[in-house]
């Protein structure tokens, strides 16, 4: 599987207490779970990022899931979405990290901004978020699970490697599904 996980790309993201999600749960399953403050945000709507929320949740964190679109539009299975909820998990919806903010090298606050739908959809059908402008306001958090997806670690190839999709996969012949190497 995708075994690397993805950066938001935002500023502030090298502070203390930004963690990635896949690392947070092994972890976890490890039996030596990260810590985590009291106040833990997860970005990210599929089942990796429910799966974070409720370990921190049951890790006795207060837990907030930020996205950028809302419930109804995650991707997350519906009986993830449903437990996470009843096991007091909340979600602000229709909200987009733009920043962090660090406090001392440690992670203080996130700043989002909000969005908004104006009609449009995607190629999947899903409603399309656009920013609204001069919206932008802070969340205090002491950690941040990233869970937003995860790329392929293909660090196992020796000399020539193959040529990736922008997505990080491997590209492949849509009629052959050959790859660039040979075999």
């Amino acid at each position: 599987g995708a075994q690397g996980a993805k950066r938001l790309g935002i500023p502030g993201e090298e502070a203390d207490g930004v963690l990635d999600g896949i690392t947070f749960l092994r972890s976890g399953r490890e039996g030596r779970p990260l810590q985590i403050g009291e106040r833990v945000a997860v970005v990210g709507a599929g089942d990796t990022a429910m799966d974070c929320a409720r370990t921190a949740r049951r890790l006795g964190a207060a837990v907030t899931i930020l996205y950028r679109r809302t419930i109804d539009q995650m991707p997350a299975d519906r009986e993830e979405v449903r437990a996470m909820l009843e096991e007091g998990v909340t979600v602000e919806e229709l909200a987009l990290p733009v920043r962090l903010r660090a406090k001392e090298g440690q992670l203080a606050g996130v700043v989002c901004t909000r969005m908004e739908y104006r009609g449009q959809r995607d190629a999947g059908g899903r409603k399309v978020p656009v920013a609204v402008e001069g919206s932008e306001y802070e969340l205090p958090f002491d950690t941040l699970l990233l869970a937003v997806s995860q790329h392929a670690v293909l660090d196992f190839f020796d000399g020539p490697q193959p040529a990736l999709t922008k997505g990080g996969c491997l590209a492949c012949d849509p009629e052959t599904l050959q790859t660039s190497l040979p075999g």
